[in-house]
This record gives C-alpha cells, structure tokens and sequence, in this order.
C-alpha cells in the first residue's frame, strides 16, 4: 500500500472516531481473545492457547470473529450508545477481492433503536464520509454508495430474481424443487432433498439473489427468514417469522449486517444451546462456549446492533472494488 492510500485509510477511520463521538457514543477497547465464543455455525475461528508460567498449564484461547461477545456484557451492565475499531479473525476464509482471515471491522449499538433507527444512523455516516454531492446534472461517481438506502425486503427479492416467495416455501423440500427448477448444481451423493431449509436458502440467496441486486444503488435488503439463526428480534407476516435484520449492498458488495437485537434470555440460551450443538456436530474447529451467557440479557436494554466491514467501506470510498489496495498486509 503506498503513503497516500495509508493516509486516506487514516483519515477515514478517523471521520468514523469523530461521527459516532459527537454523537455521544463511547469507544470501546475489548479483548482480540476469549476464552469462549458466541457459537455461529456460519464461521470458523482461530484456536490458540495461553501457557501459564511455572506451571506449564495450557488454556485454551480464541482469536474473535467479532467485539459482540464483549460488547454486549458492557451493554448489560451500562446500557449505553457504544462503538468499537477492531481487528477480527476468521477461519477458513478466501485471501483477496473481498474477503481476508483478518480484518477490520466497526460495530456500533444505539440504545432504544430498531434496526429502521440504526439505517437511518448508518446513511447519516456515510453521509459524512462520502464526499459533496455534486451539482445538478453532474455526473456522482458515488451515486452506488450515495443515502438514502433502498430498501427492499428478502422475500420480494426472492420473488423478483429467483422467481418464488419464500413465505411459499415453508419446507426444505419446497426450496429443493426450486434450487432444480433454477439450474443450481447438486451432486447425487448429496441430492438437494438431503439440505436443510437454511443450506439452501443460503444457496439461491447466494447464487439468484445477490448477484442481480440493483447496482447503482446502495441497497438494504431486510426482513430475513426467521429460519435462518441469528440474534434478531423477530416478527410474524405473511404465515411466517422473520427478523428485523438489514445487510447493505453497495455496488454488489456486502458492507455491513445489522440487527433489532434479541433481548429475551429464553431465545438465546436457546439460541447458545442450537448453535452449540450443529457448532459439536460440523465446525473445523471447536470452541468453548459460555453456558451462562445468556443470563447478562436478564437486564439487557432494547437496542440495535450493526457491524460494518471496515476494510471493504474504505475501499469502495476509494474508487476501489476489492480490499487488497487498502490492507497494509494482505496473508
């Protein structure tokens, strides 16, 4: 990376410090390693250990795949607006275009706020860091990147690009005929009928969806199957449970996955127990898990999450379409 896009990397991070301070969010500093994790079977993570001195014992530790496990015991306890600049690890991750084992992310968590309140904050900060809108008539080279977000729901998506509903699909078996019907390659020792719902909603989502999503636009796609585990409040429309949940597109690229956070203790020592399991069953490597984790949300306020890929913000802010010109170091 040469000097100047190490300054403008820079300058970027320090427009996000300014924005969310002035706003009288708190800046947070939590650990890069647990001695447990959030168990999401999505991702892989990092083991390592801690060597005692003298004693030679071994603890067993995790890099983090997010801040969130710190986080939200800070919010438990202080119930406050909070941000956070981080270094984040994961697993059995591509190198390049857009994707890095390490890489840099910003979280931030808006007390008594919805997911719509944590959109409207996030086009408030790319408002600051996008440069001027230009005159009437003149062409804005930002325009993919440029608020307000359009927003647009999973299941209408689905139904625009892949040509069904999936309130319409309530089985595995309904998404299985719509993966053959679509052309999507399964093999025969593992027929589409042996997925499970998520797998291939996962699969159209991935090879129907997002590649046809507008691209001159930044485009919020929201309203998620509630099928698909995360810890977001849920909903019920359309003879179907979803969650409050956005991820942001900006020029076709993934950017940022924001929640109406889940706060009811139930859900997510349910949440832990589900995850752990598949987590037992089909993760590259295991981790601990806190089986008490749930409790810290017996005093958890209402609030709303988001977590915004550092390193792919900044290279769209600079003309860019893949993270290499921006990392210093690249695995």
């Amino acid at each position: 990376m040469d000097l100047e896009m190490l300054e403008f990397r820079a300058s970027v991070m320090q427009k996000i410090r300014e924005f969310f301070i002035k706003k009288g969010f708190l800046e947070l500093d939590t650990p890069a390693l647990s001695r447990d994790l959030i168990p999401e079977t999505c991702l892989e993570v990092f083991k390592t250990e801690y060597i005692k001195p003298w004693t030679e014992e071994k603890i067993p530790l995790y890099l983090v795949p997010s801040p969130e496990i710190y986080i939200k015991k800070i919010i438990s306890q202080h119930k406050k607006d909070v941000f956070q600049i981080s270094k984040c690890y994961r697993n059995i991750e591509s190198v390049g275009n857009i994707h890095s084992p390490e890489f840099t992310m910003l979280e931030y968590y808006k007390m008594n706020a919805s997911y719509m309140d944590t959109a409207r904050l996030t086009e408030e900060l790319f408002n600051e860091l996008l440069p001027p809108k230009p005159d009437a008539g003149q062409p804005d080279p930002f325009s993919y990147m440029r608020p307000p977000f359009y927003h647009l729901r999973i299941d209408d998506a689905f139904k625009q690009y892949a040509g069904f509903a999936l309130a319409s699909c309530p089985e595995s078996a309904d998404l299985a005929r719509h993966a053959r019907e679509l052309g999507l390659e399964e093999s025969k020792d593992n027929p589409f009928e042996s997925w499970a719902w998520d797998d291939l909603y996962e699969l159209i989502l991935v090879h129907c969806v997002e590649p046809h999503l507008p691209k001159d636009v930044p485009v919020m796609l929201m309203d998620y199957p509630a099928k698909v585990p995360c810890l977001a409040q849920e909903f019920y429309k359309n003879g179907m449970y979803w969650k409050e949940r956005f991820e942001l597109y900006c020029a076709g690229i993934e950017l940022c996955n924001c929640y109406s956070e889940e706060t009811d203790p139930k859900k997510i020592k349910k949440y832990f127990e589900d995850e752990s399991e598949q987590k037992k069953k089909f993760a590259r490597i295991q981790h601990e898990t806190d089986e008490n984790y749930w409790k810290i949300f017996e005093s958890f306020p209402k609030c709303s999450g988001n977590a915004i890929g550092v390193d792919r913000l900044i290279a769209l802010l600079s003309g860019h379409k893949t993270i290499e010109s921006v990392l210093p170091f690249l695995l």
